[in-house]
């Protein structure tokens, strides 16, 4: 989650993660947030191409 939303890693264990392509965080991301939502019971209108991710320094 962190290097999604663009923070540096704060625990000490996260220091050992391997970093991944953002675009590929983004697949598992969309997924999660899908299932969250139908769990929810809340209709979402996904758009069809949406922005690229971008590493914000």
């Amino acid at each position: 989650m962190a290097q999604i939303t663009g923070h540096k890693s704060s625990a000490t264990a996260e220091k050992h993660y391997k970093r991944r392509p953002l675009d590929l965080l983004r697949k598992w991301h969309k997924k999660i947030e899908k299932w969250f939502l139908k769990q929810a019971k809340i209709k979402f209108k996904e758009k069809s191409a949406p922005a690229p991710l971008r590493l914000v320094a």
